[in-house]
């Protein structure tokens, strides 16, 4: 376990967070003297942003939906699934030079 001082974690917080992410734990020090320890705890999951289709369909193909509104809720994601999916943080193109 690498030794800090309040200091370095006030100054470098931005590199000492990416070390601790990637499993490095911190003894940070204040005058010399012991403070605490940083470590993460429990160590976080990759978070999934985007769900495969194939994996989609799949959960919903079973789905214990019954009824007149589940048949409309069943056509409406296989409709999506059909349709072209868009990004929406998919960069614009820029515009042309005049």
């Amino acid at each position: 376990m690498r030794s800090i001082s309040q200091r370095e974690l006030r100054n470098d917080s931005g590199k000492i967070l990416r070390e601790l992410r990637d499993g490095e734990e911190f003894e940070v020090t204040v005058n010399g003297e012991s403070f605490g320890v940083l470590r993460m705890d429990p160590p976080p999951a990759k978070p999934q942003r985007f769900v495969d289709a194939d994996a989609l369909r799949a959960l919903y193909a079973d789905a214990p939906l019954s009824g007149d509104e589940a048949e409309a809720c069943k056509r409406d994601i296989r409709q999506a699934l059909e349709d072209e999916l868009d990004d929406p943080y998919e960069r614009t193109p820029a515009r042309p030079e005049r």
